[in-house]
């Protein structure tokens, strides 16, 4: 007698288009008249050659909803800087907090060497988005790290 076993490990192939649809089911919540379903199916049909179920749309369908629901209302965010460095500031202030910043990362006394650790460090001593910053602000923040790298015992070159 045999039986069948069925593999443990067995999955559903993933659908390529979960990420879309869930893209378009939360702008969709962002446009507060298309909240109502005998307004949303229509929307859809309109915008999708006539199909009003998302799960039946393809990808260029599902992309023509998303920009409708942006024309609509829904908000855009930007993409990520995918790989770039983004500068929070240009300034000889951020440039002399960023080397002492660099300089204790070296030193091992700061795990995170990113400008995006050196912002919040800055946003902890300031309470102020780092892009905000006053030269008075600056300077405290520059003589909080010298005081950091005194005690630390880092020896470095900055310019006063």
């Amino acid at each position: 007698m045999t039986t069948s076993v069925k593999p443990s490990g067995a999955k559903k192939p993933a659908d390529p288009l979960a990420k879309l649809r869930a893209k378009v089911q939360t702008l969709r919540r962002q446009v507060p008249t298309l909240a109502d379903d005998a307004v949303w199916r229509p929307f859809l049909a309109l915008h999708a050659g006539g199909i009003d179920s998302t799960r039946a749309m393809s990808e260029p369908q599902l992309k023509a909803v998303v920009r409708a629901l942006h024309d609509a209302g829904a908000p855009k965010r930007p993409g990520r800087a995918g790989g770039k460095r983004q500068r929070y500031a240009d300034s000889p202030q951020y440039s002399k907090a960023r080397v002492l910043w660099i300089a204790l990362a070296d030193a091992g006394k700061v795990r995170d060497r990113s400008d995006a650790a050196l912002a919040a460090f800055v946003a902890r001593q300031t309470r102020q988005d780092i892009g905000r910053l006053t030269p008075e602000r600056w300077a405290m923040v520059i003589e909080a790290l010298k005081d950091w790298a005194a005690r630390a015992d880092v020896h470095m070159e900055v310019a006063p």
